[in-house]
């Protein structure tokens, strides 16, 4: 037996077309229903028919050379697919999904099975537009279709699809799509009538089909391959956020479906409930003005009733009275960028709508969900729905284990599991962590989705970090990734992750950027107890390699300045250095490079001072004080004795405040300075005895007090004459002024 096959072209979560496959599905009656979607759901689709609350997707998720992709087929209410497949479950009627799975080459790249794709067609568009005055897809669909009877709708939307399909051929994507959706609907007409609900793209494509043939199969996943049923949100589904599926404001859609013409009444009274309560008031007057423009502007338009763009513009005009800097977002399709008018952004938020699905009880639930509500539970780390903060430490066995499991989740960017504070690195003296725990309703489905990267907590987060690591370019990026894996217990990941890094610090050719990867590295190795990778062996031979590339680049360093990234990569280095022995760097070499560097009169005054100090980091008797006289002295005579003094006391302190020759030697050149000399100098002065702590600046103080035969203390500044006091003020102002003109203060 042979049957009749009507093909229902729609636009994807429309209400009319929605209303339309209601009544063409109770007028003919169909054996079978075919719906646009992916046919590897085909096996689970009694999943489908339990009592879910739409917004709801499909998600679906697998491998490919470059990671995991996902994608998702979204429902709602008023979707047609939706409405198509309760109307199926409802009457007893066999009902597939006709489409190829999202994983095929032809969803390649597409995260949204239902996305318009209005750049197939987009002069036809275009010119409808212009024909109609309106401004997009979504004006010139609402101006056309909604709000009108099936009756008049089909006869309507038949002829509009095939204006935009004209004779074009299908693409790359859509001709593999569409010979699946006729073998489908071949197959099933064997068995009687049928409705197919698609695309309105493709309708005209699947017009004319002989029945037979066997059922289609859909094709085999691949690697990761897996489909799960997700909660969906109205905030995701809406395009101003990115969704280009269809319909923008997918409350004011909901409330069309469910009240017909009475949608502008009620969208009208949320909007102004909304401002309210964001305390932007309107007023009395304000209601009569949003009432009357919005009649006047569906009466312009030729409206009936009020469309969606009549209320938005009717409550902009309004209520809006400051100029925007742009059009109303509503007024072109696209993503909303930029800050809002806070009336605008509330307006635009009420048209979202909050609305959550949910999932019935007895839904399959994917075994990463499983598992995290198991182990949240047997943990104690179940989140509550009012936000609480938990407070755990490293150094407590039960404690790490909840760590590392809250650590997994922050890195799946799990919501309601957020890190309040803790240590950054194994540098870090805290050992505790305190986490904010609390109940989000996309909790679920942000598990869910995570399911891409593994079906087990571990495997996610072991993949996750191994794509992070194939994506990383840079040597931060890849010490990151390895810290990454300390906090969340990956230790087999992490030696993996170490042999990337030490490839990395071999051909790092910047010796500011090896930096912030030795203090992180050395921190693991000196201080990782916690994380249960102190003094690890496969630390040493990377971190061994670290400093041999940094003393390399460090002998090649030349010019006048030096970078504040590489002073910083400098202090990292002295501190591997001090544990050279350990790490096999003959301590030998690694001094006479830091010598050469020091006697280098070509090599910048920062780094020269910042040698010296490093050689004094690591042997407090390896250099005389007089060595550090001369090499300031030489400094100032190339005008550069901050800059010297900067390096120098960013490595060591101690002999400075040890010996006052050196101090008093500095005293005696800054006396040489004439006012400008000074003023040059002085910003790298400033960053020298920054250096200093409180304490020490105070030393410093009183032995150039003692120096100039003064009390150490403050109370013989009341000695000094008053017009030196006067110069002083002056020098003040003009170091105030030159700082503020410079932008270094405010």
């Amino acid at each position: 037996m042979s049957g009749t096959l009507h093909v229902v072209g729609v636009r994807h979560h429309s209400p009319a077309c929605a209303r339309l496959v209601e009544a063409v599905l109770a007028r003919i009656d169909p054996a079978v229903v075919l719906i646009e979607g992916p046919s590897d759901w085909n096996v689970k689709m009694a999943e489908l028919a339990r009592g879910h609350t739409p917004p709801i997707a499909i998600f679906t998720h697998y491998l490919t050379e470059d990671g995991p992709a996902s994608s998702f087929t979204p429902f709602c209410a008023f979707s047609p697919e939706w409405v198509a497949l309760r109307w199926a479950f409802a009457h007893g009627k066999t009902v597939r999904f006709c489409d190829l799975p999202s994983w095929s080459k032809a969803f390649v790249g597409v995260q949204n099975r239902y996305r318009d794709e209005d750049d197939r067609y987009e002069r036809a568009i275009e010119a409808l537009c212009r024909r109609t005055g309106t401004s997009d897809l979504d004006a010139l669909w609402d101006h056309l279709f909604e709000g009108r009877s099936p009756e008049e709708l089909e006869p309507a939307l038949e002829a509009y699809f095939q204006q935009i399909r004209g004779d074009a051929e299908a693409g790359e994507r859509d001709a593999p799509r569409e010979a699946f959706m006729r073998d489908y609907a071949s197959w099933a007409l064997t068995r009687g009538d049928v409705v197919l609900v698609c695309g309105g793209y493709h309708a005209p494509a699947l017009a004319s089909i002989t029945p037979g043939g066997p059922e289609p199969v859909s094709p085999t996943p691949p690697l990761g391959g897996q489909s799960h049923l997700v909660p969906w949100t109205y905030a995701r589904m809406d395009a101003f956020a990115g969704y280009q599926a269809g319909m923008p404001s997918p409350m004011w859609w909901e409330l069309e479906w469910n009240l017909g013409a009475g949608v502008a009444e009620a969208m009208l009274d949320r909007s102004l409930e909304a401002l309210r309560k964001n305390t932007q008031r309107p007023t009395v007057a304000d209601h009569i003005a949003v009432r009357t423009g919005i009649g006047a502007l569906a009466a312009l338009r030729g409206h009936e009733t009020p469309k969606r763009v009549d209320v938005l513009d009717g409550l902009l005009s309004a209520l809006i009275r400051e100029p925007l800097p742009g059009p109303p977002p509503w007024s072109r399709r696209g993503i909303v960028t930029g800050d809002l008018h806070p009336t605008l952004a509330t307006l635009l938020r009420t048209f979202t709508g909050d609305r959550v699905g949910r999932l019935s009880a007895e839904t399959e639930r994917p075994p990463l969900l499983r598992e995290v509500h198991e182990t949240l539970d047997r943990l104690g780390l179940s989140p509550p729905r009012n936000p609480q903060t938990v407070s755990l430490d490293w150094r407590i066995e039960g404690d790490r284990e909840r760590l590392r499991v809250l650590h997994r989740l922050r890195l799946l960017e799990i919501p309601g599991f957020v890190r309040l504070h803790g240590p950054a690195w194994g540098t870090d003296a805290r050992m505790a962590e305190a986490f904010k725990l609390v109940w989000r309703p996309d909790q679920d489905p942000a598990i869910i989705e995570a399911s891409r990267w593994g079906s087990t907590l571990e495997g996610a987060v072991s993949l996750l970090l191994s794509h992070r690591l194939l994506a990383a370019e840079s040597l931060a990026a890849r010490v990151d990734a390895l810290g990454d894996a300390a906090f969340v217990g990956l230790t087999k990941l992490a030696g993996e992750i170490l042999d990337l890094v030490a490839n990395a610090v071999a051909t790092t050719p910047s010796f500011s950027a090896l930096g912030p990867a030795i203090e992180k590295l050395l921190g693991l190795w000196r201080h990782g107890e916690w994380l249960e990778v102190v003094g690890a062996p496969l630390f040493s031979p990377v971190l061994r390699a670290a400093g041999e590339r940094s003393l390399s680049l460090l002998a090649g360093i030349q010019g006048t300045d030096l970078l504040p990234a590489d002073l910083t990569a400098m202090r990292s280095l002295a501190e591997l250095l001090r544990h050279g022995e350990a790490l096999d760097l003959p301590p030998d070499d690694t001094r006479a490079v830091l010598a050469r560097r020091v006697a280098d009169r070509a090599a910048p005054a920062m780094l020269r001072g910042a040698a010296l100090g490093a050689i004094w980091y690591l042997d407090t008797e390896a250099a005389p004080v007089d060595s550090a006289i001369d090499g300031a002295l030489s400094a100032s005579s190339e005008g550069r004795l901050g800059d010297y003094l900067a390096g120098l006391f960013a490595l060591a302190r101690g002999p400075a405040l040890r010996d006052d020759r050196l101090i008093g030697a500095v005293d005696a050149a800054l006396g040489k300075l004439d006012d400008n000399a000074f003023l040059v100098a002085l910003p790298a002065l400033r960053l020298a005895f920054s250096w200093f702590p409180p304490g020490e600046r105070a030393r410093i103080g009183a032995l150039l007090a003692a120096r100039w035969g003064k009390r150490p203390d403050a109370s013989w500044i009341g000695d000094v004459p008053a017009d030196v006091l006067q110069s002083g003020l002056v020098l003040d102002a003009r170091v105030l002024s030159w700082g503020r003109a410079l932008g270094v203060l405010e």
